[in-house]
């Protein structure tokens, strides 16, 4: 069957195109299927990097979980390492002279109670594990010496820091137990001569208490101390509703933010004053710091190492759909010129019989623009379906369809008919000028 129509039939362009597409079937088979291959190759590129690009979203995500949950358990074991360390900020009342604090070890001017509440009640959040004290140097009638008493309760919990605390506001990891009702913890310099042990029963100043725990030698003033609960020291002392310390840990990120938490407290309690431990509050800052550069070289690393992976496959990618166009658009070449070399007689019958050099090319350009378009659509729902099937991502369903984007199969859609076209344009241009005169003479 020739590229002319069966007598008594009007020619038209399309319908030379349906013939000569019936005579020659492998040659536009093998145009379409490398088309196809091209199409579905550039497709099937597109979907898997931006599959690597959302398995590598998902894995940053994972990451930064993993990191964050790694991080809150240096805190936690910071916060025990810390309180080796103790409190790093005294809250007083403005008039305590700082002289009579350290000659005497304790204050001798008072706060409220309820001062302690207002803090932890203002959404500060520099301060955390604030405890409310009431010390005082006393005589012990009952066992005949001098004992630093100390009055604490359970550490009053910070609200604006919900992190540290558990269901019932307690903190997880507290710096100071509370003293059970009832019972007392006594230092090493009260327990040893006395030959207290726990379990054992004493009393103070007619207050019978049970000892709960005695502290090992420290070295400093705790060696002398009896902690009781807050409310039998205020009975004991007359002291009823009233405190002289609110100790405190210092949550402050940096050590340039030292002096921070002296302005909050006294915007909440401007009767108050507040001394901060500097080097104990450098050391917790210092520990946070390493903390969080550890966080931020490994997330960084990581980048960087993912960042170089999907680099490599662009360019991988960059290389295959380069051989895959360039392939296709040879073999279309080679296709359509021998096409007009096999064609060349009907051609100039055609032009014999008043076919333009317009619609000769029409021809030939309308053969490959339907290999294109034939390839596109098979091309892309090819890519489509392999890149999602080999992406993977091991998301849903609803997940593998966000992989498949319109600007990518649009882009396939059009990629065939123009390297079809492109590739087609030069042996329909030489089709479309040869000379019919030259052409019938040759036979």
């Amino acid at each position: 069957m020739s590229l002319i129509n069966k007598p008594g039939k009007r020619i038209s362009i399309w319908m030379i195109i349906k013939n000569e597409l019936v005579y020659k079937k492998f040659g536009f088979i093998t145009g379409v299927l490398s088309l196809v291959i091209a199409t579905s190759g550039f497709v099937g590129a597109m979907i898997l990097l931006r599959g690597d690009t959302l398995a590598t979203e998902q894995l940053f995500m994972e990451k930064e979980r993993e990191l964050r949950a790694e991080m809150l358990q240096l805190e936690d074991d910071y916060r025990i390492i810390m309180r080796n360390m103790g409190y790093n900020v005294l809250i007083l009342n403005e008039t305590q002279s700082i002289s009579e604090l350290e000659k005497e070890g304790y204050a001798s001017t008072y706060l409220d109670y309820e001062d302690v509440w207002k803090i932890a009640e203002s959404g500060m959040t520099t301060l955390n594990h604030l405890l409310p004290v009431l010390q005082e140097k006393i005589y012990w009638p009952e066992k005949g010496m001098e004992i630093l008493l100390s009055g604490i309760r359970g550490q009053v919990p910070v609200y604006s820091k919900p992190a540290h605390l558990t269901d019932d506001d307690q903190y997880r990891s507290p710096i100071m137990e509370r003293v059970p009702e009832g019972k007392a913890d006594l230092g090493s310099e009260v327990a040893v001569p006395l030959n207290l042990r726990p379990g054992d029963i004493f009393t103070i100043r007619g207050e019978e208490f049970e000892v709960n725990r005695v502290y090992s030698r420290r070295g400093t003033r705790d060696d002398l101390s009896v902690w009781i609960p807050l409310d039998k020291a205020q009975s004991i002392l007359n002291r009823p509703g009233k405190i002289n310390g609110i100790l405190a840990l210092e949550c402050v990120c940096s050590t340039e933010e030292l002096g921070q938490v002296a302005r909050e407290v006294k915007e909440v309690l401007p009767h108050a004053q507040v001394f901060e431990f500097s080097s104990l509050i450098a050391a917790r800052a210092d520990v946070r710091q390493r903390a969080a550069k550890l966080h931020e070289e490994i997330l960084q690393a990581e980048m960087a190492h993912q960042m170089e992976l999907r680099r490599e496959k662009e360019r991988l990618a960059s290389v295959l759909i380069i051989l895959l166009i360039t392939g296709a658009s040879v073999w279309i070449f080679v296709l359509i010129l021998n096409n007009v070399r096999e064609r060349k007689h009907e051609i100039g019958i055609l032009r014999a019989i008043g076919f333009s050099r317009l619609k000769v090319l029409q021809i030939f350009l309308g053969k490959s623009a339907l290999m294109g378009v034939v390839a596109g659509i098979i091309g892309c729902m090819t890519g489509a379906l392999a890149g999602v099937l080999w992406s993977g991502t091991g998301l849903s369903f609803s997940g593998q369809g966000s992989l498949v984007t319109p600007p990518v199969i649009i882009t396939g859609l059009i990629l065939a008919p123009l390297l079809a076209l492109t590739a087609g344009l030069l042996p329909s241009v030489l089709a479309a000028n040869q000379d019919p005169a030259d052409i019938i003479g040759e036979r």
